[in-house]
């Protein structure tokens, strides 16, 4: 981030779109931005939403670009981030994270980031499985709601633009999908019946995202699943 990207700080989109860009770079910064998110519903005035955000994220120890902090520091004077719809404008930066389990609130939520340029890939988030049918359970959420975003993006005029020049357009549907939540006892210490029940949940969602044209990301979750998910890539692709 150099000087020439600092007027852009000063509107709705580029404030939102830089904490987000930096959030991705320093896992401190993106502890405090959530911890912040956690707290949003509590604070009732915008002088507390105000001073909330000033506490989280402008703390010394938060390593910030200097426009960044120029910005946060200024931010009191900002009629679109403190005034009469504060909540709503900060809760929009929450929703671009999490989004609900109603079908109509993901569908509009997401239509409305792509109609300002923002592309975006979803993770069917929740607690680790315990059991094989919750397992299989995971594994057809992911292909219902590969099944409903992709009617929904099938409707859209055009693909988001990536920032770099050659990259050309973002697929209009990602899905990111957690290993963890496909398998109750995966373990790494016994990487081949980990794998071969992976591939089995793996294939019917991979299969259906070629014939959609969506993009699979596979999360690299914790450390301990490091090595696991790097060979399960390697083997289902082979």
């Amino acid at each position: 981030m150099d000087a020439t990207d600092a007027p852009l700080l000063f509107s709705r989109k580029g404030f939102y779109g830089a904490l987000m860009d930096w959030s991705m770079r320093d896992e401190h910064f993106k502890t405090q931005l959530f911890r912040f998110v956690d707290v949003l519903p509590m604070l009732n005035t915008s002088s507390s939403v105000s001073r909330h955000l000033k506490e989280y994220l402008d703390d010394e120890q938060v390593n910030l670009p200097p426009a960044l902090r120029v910005a946060l520091k200024a931010s009191a004077g900002a009629s679109w981030l403190f005034g009469s719809g504060v909540k709503a404008q900060v809760t929009g930066l929450a929703r671009q994270f999490m989004l609900g389990n109603d079908e109509k609130e993901i569908v509009a939520t997401l239509r409305k980031l792509h109609e300002q340029d923002i592309a975006f890939t979803l993770d069917v988030l929740g607690e680790a499985v315990v059991s094989e049918p919750e397992a299989d359970e995971y594994a057809g959420r992911y292909l219902r709601l590969m099944e409903l975003l992709a009617r929904e993006t099938a409707k859209w005029p055009h693909a988001c633009q990536s920032d770099l020049a050659t990259s050309g357009p973002v697929p209009p549907l990602s899905l990111s999908v957690k290993i963890s939540a496909l398998y109750s006892q995966i373990h790494a210490t016994d990487p081949h019946t980990a794998i071969e029940t992976l591939s089995a949940r793996l294939r019917p969602i991979l299969r259906r995202a070629k014939e959609l044209g969506a993009f699979i990301n596979f999360d690299m979750e914790s450390y301990a699943l490091k090595n696991l998910t790097l060979r399960l890539f390697k083997t289902i692709f082979s």
